[in-house]
């Protein structure tokens, strides 16, 4: 009898175990994760205290928004012409990941041959985590996954709105940059030499490449 039972429980645990790995999905958390190992993604993670908001200039709607949100996840994997089918691929598998059932679409744009997708899990009174996604054929594409606790989106769509009129650090600004191996020259401009290094050192080609990070257009 003692067998039999034990033979029923690994049979369970087995079968548990089989369902489990096929039917989970790749996350986008999984895909950040999973980018860090690959070549030519750029990621990087910013609290928000590094931008040194100066939360009283805002509205107390503003303020329960920044106070909702902990941290953003950044990724980018730029293109060239070397890496063209590995950005097909990256791009199908993330849109894929995207039309998950979790993730309401808020607004999709399209503007210079750049895509641009914003994307929420939850509801719209308690959401999770903010997803804002943009590909470019020319530039590659970009993740930045905003997340918090209860986050209601007409306080965050507010909070974006005052930012525009809110000063920020620049000091936490270049903090980011520099996460990311990012420096800036003497004219307190990105150094577009060193953003060139970056992406050599990810397995990118910059032999050809022109980058115009400082235009003011």
């Amino acid at each position: 009898m003692n067998n039999l039972i034990i033979r029923v429980l690994a049979l369970g645990i087995t079968l548990i175990l089989f369902l489990t790995s096929c039917s989970s999905d790749p996350s986008l958390q999984q895909y950040f994760v999973d980018s860090q190992e690959k070549q030519g993604f750029i990621t990087t993670t910013i609290p928000k205290s590094i931008l040194g908001l100066d939360v009283s200039q805002m509205s107390d709607k503003s303020q329960e928004a920044y106070n909702s949100i902990d941290k953003v996840n950044l990724l980018y994997y730029p293109i060239d012409k070397q890496n063209t089918a590995a950005f097909e691929k990256e791009n199908a598998q993330l849109n894929a990941i995207l039309k998950s059932d979790d993730f309401k679409t808020l607004m999709t744009h399209k503007s210079d041959g750049i895509n641009m997708r914003f994307l929420y899990d939850g509801s719209s009174e308690s959401i999770d985590e903010m997803i804002i996604y943009g590909s470019s054929p020319e530039m590659g594409l970009g993740v930045a996954r905003v997340l918090g606790d209860d986050m209601k989106l007409g306080s965050i769509m507010k909070m974006m709105e005052e930012m525009k009129d809110v000063n920020l650090d620049q000091t936490g600004i270049n903090n980011i940059l520099k996460d990311i191996g990012v420096d800036l020259n003497e004219e307190g401009e990105i150094d577009e030499e060193a953003v060139k290094k970056i992406m050599a050192s990810k397995g990118m080609d910059t032999t050809n490449l022109h980058i115009d990070m400082n235009s003011k257009e």
